[in-house]
């Protein structure tokens, strides 16, 4: 880079410049660039972030108009014009309407002829200008001639807002367990609510870490709970459909989903735990609080030595929480 911008700076850099772009549709990147003085051939350059990859640039009639960079003021939106002769730009991007574009993400690639693939100076990594990123945000104009787009930054979409999600200070809004589920939200709470524990001896054990809404720890029957008192924990079974169940019964089960603790809201007989069903509801549920999070993220066995052991009243203090609020904000009136 810093070898591109000493050539730039000389009256004659001895080489043209040359604009690249490329323009992703539905998860596929087409590559077209704006021809060279003297023919319209196809160019290569590498990709940016696997340098040993060629690009092939097909040469195609488009300008950008409007780049800019500035430090204040309004946003700088950019336009795109490509050429529509009998349909050409239609048929380049595979027949796809030109309105269909809209949405769409276009990368805008800037050097200088010599330092293309198979030039003087061809390196690796590339040698470039500072790649630019647009959103295609609106057809302004098109004839029988031109289509032309209004290019926007990622950033500066109408009816989007930064953050993206609203602030609130005291409750999670991440959904529990989302990423191991489902793939999404900043929860990455195992599924199975399993932590592990270095045992003390260079061994890693595995626990059982359920907590209900009240962050009330949920153990199987049995349980020494040394330092909790009757009325802080809840015990539970593990599941038989040969049991009959009382409101309010936890019970262990595996749904073919994940294996988690199961509440009794109605009593039954052979109905198995399940998302939809009437009899159960999940026992091991998030609070949302920031004692939620500590209560499963900085998970403490009483016993490290061994796997599943019951909770210890003391945090593991210096493990990280993903927590998913606002906590340093406030409400103004």
């Amino acid at each position: 880079m810093s070898e591109l911008i000493e050539v730039v700076q000389l009256q004659e850099p001895g080489s043209e410049l040359v604009e690249l772009y490329e323009l992703t549709i539905d998860g596929t990147t087409l590559y077209f660039h704006s021809g060279l003085e003297e023919d319209l051939s196809t160019v290569q350059f590498r990709d940016r972030t696997s340098p040993y990859t060629i690009r092939e640039y097909v040469a195609f009639p488009i300008i950008m108009d409007g780049v800019e960079l500035g430090a204040d003021g309004a946003i700088n939106r950019p336009s795109l014009t490509v050429a529509n002769v009998a349909n050409t730009f239609s048929a380049a991007i595979g027949n796809i309407k030109a309105e269909n574009l809209v949405g769409e993400r276009l990368t805008r690639r800037t050097t200088l002829r010599k330092y293309l693939y198979g030039e003087t100076g061809d390196a690796t990594p590339p040698v470039e200008f500072p790649i630019r990123k647009f959103i295609i945000d609106r057809i302004s104009g098109e004839s029988n001639i031109s289509v032309t787009y209004e290019l926007a930054a990622p950033y500066d979409l109408s009816g989007i807002t930064l953050p993206n999600r609203k602030v609130i200070g005291k409750y999670c809004s991440w959904q529990y367990q989302g990423y191991s589920l489902d793939q999404k939200g900043g929860c990455i709470w195992d599924k199975n609510s399993t932590i592990s524990y270095a045992d003390g001896s260079g061994g890693v054990n595995t626990h059982k870490a359920y907590f209900t809404e009240d962050d009330e720890p949920v153990v199987p029957a049995g349980s020494t709970m040394t330092g909790w008192t009757a009325g802080q924990y809840k015990t539970y079974t593990t599941y038989s459909s040969g049991t009959s169940y009382s409101s309010g019964d936890y019970v262990e089960y595996n749904d073919g989903n994940q294996t988690t603790v199961w509440k009794c809201t109605l009593a039954t007989t052979g109905n198995a735990p399940g998302l939809n069903s009437i009899y159960w509801s999940k026992g091991d549920v998030c609070g949302k609080k920031l004692s939620s999070c500590k209560c499963r993220f900085q998970f403490k066995p009483q016993s490290p030595s061994g796997s599943n052991s019951d909770p210890s009243t003391e945090k593991n203090t210096g493990k990280i929480l993903p927590f998913g609020a606002f906590i340093g904000s406030r409400k103004f009136r």
